[in-house]
């Protein structure tokens, strides 16, 4: 009797109470941390231009770049991937709080669900985000989601990063980046990516592969000097 207990509500009592104490405690901190730090963001038109098309817009940054973006982005109507994990179900509270449609899905479970949920939320002209290393790494490494999905929809992809200082940076395997109070923030929005539809060999996949996976590095190399001079 436990074990089919267990079984349909999938949770423990104590995870759902902790699911939703980050419901009610994580919007109120991004919220804050966002309030605190004097940010402005750079080439945003690069969205505004590529939404024009109506295929829908492929915002990608790195997992451990997500929390000056996601305090910028609040409340418009984006959506975004949460993982099945536990851990997704912390990020899933937080960010429908904050205004986001949140997909569910994974690399190793429930990623075609997912999948498809995105595809049509860029069929109906939305914005989503997707973190490529995301949700266990290891840090830079790119899946494949982001560019599939961009070949089936044709929506573009834009490559973002923000960088702030003084920050913290926690010990998790993405070096999560945490903007100190009263720090300098910036985030950058990169030129976008198109992936054609049909690419026919496996070396015209890892060329676009690592376009993406560079043009993320790379604009992130860039907010961190560029705040380092602040």
């Amino acid at each position: 009797m436990i074990n089919k207990k267990i079984t349909k509500d999938k949770h423990s009592f104590k995870d759902r109470f902790l699911f939703s104490l980050a419901g009610l405690l994580g919007p109120l901190l991004i919220k804050l941390f966002g309030v605190l730090c004097r940010y402005k963001i750079e080439n945003e038109e690069h969205i505004f231009d590529a939404e024009k098309t109506g295929k829908g817009v492929i915002l990608a940054l790195w997992h451990g770049r997500m929390l000056l973006p996601i305090y910028h982005f609040r409340h418009q109507g984006m959506s975004s991937l949460a993982s099945l994990h536990r851990d997704g179900e912390f990020i899933a509270s937080i960010a429908k709080r904050l205004g986001y449609i949140v997909r569910r899905g994974s690399p190793r479970k429930g990623g075609r669900e997912g999948f498809i949920a995105m595809s049509k939320d860029l069929k109906s002209g939305k914005r989503v985000a997707i973190f490529p290393d995301g949700p266990t790494g290891p840090r830079h490494h790119h899946r494949d989601g982001v560019l599939h999905l961009a070949r089936i929809s044709g929506a573009p992809i834009i490559p973002l990063s923000y960088s702030a200082s003084p920050c913290w940076r926690a010990r998790s395997w993405d070096k999560f980046m945490i903007m100190k109070p009263f720090s300098k923030g910036l985030i950058l929005v990169g030129e976008p990516i198109s992936v054609p539809r049909r690419i026919g060999t496996e070396e015209e996949v890892d060329k676009y592969r690592n376009t993406i996976r560079q043009a993320l590095i790379d604009i992130e190399q860039e907010v961190d000097g560029r705040m380092k001079n602040e």
